[in-house]
């Protein structure tokens, strides 16, 4: 896809800036004991709340809202009822659907306790 105008510019701004919230979201709370589950919960919530759907979801039929690997799984991992345990490393992979316009990041982590 080519943008081609300002009104395609902010909306490719717009669904990036959902991307940053959702893994933001999840960021705050990766640490041990919460499950991917969970944090794939946390994530679909935060798309919903902006009008954004998941794109694995949409497209793939995507058993989670995002892709959460933990350890030596490459990417795309399926969330589960896994929890996480300290020194966990944790990728977190968001690709969203907003009005037509995809937009997709990645953060890999390391768990740690939460206090």
């Amino acid at each position: 896809m080519s943008i081609r105008t300002p009104e395609e510019f902010a909306a490719m701004n717009r669904a990036g800036a959902i991307v940053r919230r959702v893994i933001d979201a999840m960021r705050e709370r990766v640490g041990a004991g919460i499950s991917t589950r969970e944090l794939d919960e946390i994530g679909a919530h935060v798309m919903r709340d902006h009008g954004a759907r998941s794109a694995p979801k949409l497209v793939y039929g995507f058993p989670g809202a995002n892709c959460i690997s933990l350890n030596d799984e490459a990417v795309h991992g399926v969330p589960s009822a896994r929890e996480l345990r300290n020194g966990d490393v944790v990728k977190l992979d968001v690709t969203i659907e907003k009005d037509g316009f995809m937009a997709d990041a990645a953060v890999t982590l390391r768990s740690e306790s939460v206090v």
